[in-house]
């Protein structure tokens, strides 16, 4: 990214995203909706990338006039919410403007501005408008159907309400067209790809201005390799293309018939386990491995409780038993626990966000972070459950990642491995503490989910061993106990 001085920065509340939603009608809940968002790649609500372009738009013609045919723009990576984004001029010729938004050092658009109109038409739009609709909802599509998705969305906002919001941006290419731009941001976050998808970027041509309220679309291509899409728009002054992902879905975990048909009878009989972090991926699956085999599992959530409750309903309606508690791993350990009373084994799967904005290969209060939940939090929930218990079977979580070198993540593998020596130590100077550490391959849960091909293996698989060598560690312990 160029070193040229910013001319502009902001940064989005979620007032903000709430008032851009109603003015485009994209109300998609990874804008809004914090626990929605927790559930995909990005782990946190995101600024709407056409607000984004939008105010580059706005703060770039507050300060030079432009006469702007043609808009590209590519989406290299999400804005989160309170986050600083800042906008910079990376090159200007007499018949173009090259915009660069970046956070935290990370360019997030790229912006090109041309006097000229694009080479890209969106002819197949054309003849897709029947009847305009305002989705009460975003569309929920399997990928299989959306390469026959086509239709048209209203513009929500008026001339008035562009004119007071984006001032110099509707005097230069017309409200409509404003209202236009508004509106891809509603083709892509409620029509099509709908929920789960990625705005990528457009290449959009203003048109003569039309009073229209209304914006064509029609799927011109897709590519199941990567789960994008090319749409083609017209309408509202504008015509061109729009680029698109489908993301995946937030990842589904075995259910607990799957789960029950890799047991054979009640191993887990009168065993009671926490379950930390098992609202959901490998909690998740960890509590019902634990449930279907007879035994209790408690588990816990530190803000997720509607998602606590969701595992927690299907391990009943199962016929096994179970609770849920609040429990923050940053937070001393022993007041959280006084309700739960004995356990035989524990569980640690409290995590952070593990793919985060980086702006160096190591960043030393990253890593503290990390330490925070995997070496201070479990070291801090051992002591506690020791104390209340005498004797505990422990499970920690490293992950293969120790073993080799993989860009943006060095302070997870650090903090992973000083958990794995945490362990060893523990079970030498913390009595009543058996703690069982393996380092686990990439799993498919919500934070691995990617757009393009990446492998991963399936949590059950990887879980029920270590579930029956953790609880047959707690049941040796007891038997050694009572004998």
């Amino acid at each position: 990214m160029t070193s040229s001085p910013a001319i502009a920065s902001r940064s989005f509340t979620l007032h903000d995203q709430r008032e851009f939603a109603r003015l485009s009608g994209d109300f998609n809940p990874l804008h809004l909706d914090a626990q929605f968002a927790r559930r995909t790649q990005m782990g946190a609500p995101v600024v709407h990338g056409v607000y984004t372009l939008l105010w580059a738009l706005e703060s770039v013609l507050r300060r030079e006039s432009f006469a702007i045919a043609n808009i590209r723009v590519r989406f290299h990576q999400p804005l989160f919410l309170d986050e600083t984004a800042e906008l910079r001029i990376a090159a200007r010729t007499e018949a173009a403007i090259d915009l660069d938004v970046a956070a935290a050092g990370t360019t997030i658009a790229a912006i090109r501005l041309s006097s000229r109109p694009g080479k890209i038409a969106g002819v197949v739009a054309v003849d897709a408008v029947s009847v305009p609709r305002k989705p009460d909802h975003p569309a929920d599509v399997p990928f299989e159907q959306m390469s026959h998705q086509r239709g048209a969305v209203v513009t929500p906002a008026g001339q008035d309400e562009i004119q007071r919001v984006f001032p110099a941006l509707a005097n230069t290419i017309g409200a409509p067209a404003v209202a236009a731009l508004m509106a891809t941001s509603q083709i892509v976050g409620t029509a099509c790809p709908g929920l789960h998808s990625l705005f990528a970027g457009l290449d959009v041509t203003r048109e003569a201005e039309s009073d229209a309220r209304f914006l064509g679309y029609a799927v011109r291509k897709v590519d199941a390799r990567f789960r994008s899409l090319q749409i083609d728009i017209a309408g509202s002054g504008l015509t061109g293309r729009l680029d698109a992902f489908a993301r995946l879905p937030p990842q589904a975990q075995a259910g607990m018939k799957a789960v029950s048909a890799r047991l054979a009878g009640t191993p887990f009989a009168g065993q009671r386990a926490l379950i930390v972090g098992g609202s959901r991926g490998l909690g998740e699956v960890a509590a019902k491995i634990i449930a279907a085999g007879g035994g209790h599992p408690i588990i816990t959530f530190r803000e997720a409780e509607a998602e606590a409750d969701r595992v927690a309903a299907e391990i009943r309606r199962a016929g096994a038993t179970c609770e849920v508690i609040q429990y923050d791993a940053l937070q001393p350990a022993g007041a959280q626990l006084g309700g739960v009373g004995a356990v035989d084994s524990c569980y640690y799967f409290a995590t952070t966000k593990i793919f985060q904005r980086r702006l160096d290969q190591f960043e030393p209060a990253r890593l503290r972070v990390f330490l925070d939940y995997y070496v201070d939090g479990f070291f801090n929930l051992c002591a506690a459950l020791a104390e209340q218990n005498a004797e505990v079977a422990m499970f920690y979580p490293s992950t293969t990642a120790v073993e080799t070198a993989t860009a943006g993540i060095a302070e997870y593998a650090m903090a992973k491995a000083a958990g794995e020596t945490l362990v060893r130590q523990m079970n030498t100077f913390l009595p009543g503490v058996h703690a069982i550490s393996h380092r686990l391959p990439r799993i498919a849960t919500d934070q691995t989910a990617t757009v393009g091909v990446a492998s991963a293996q399936d949590a059950l698989d990887v879980l029920l061993p270590i579930v029956h060598e953790v609880q047959q560690a707690a049941r040796r312990v007891t038997q050694e106990k009572q004998g």
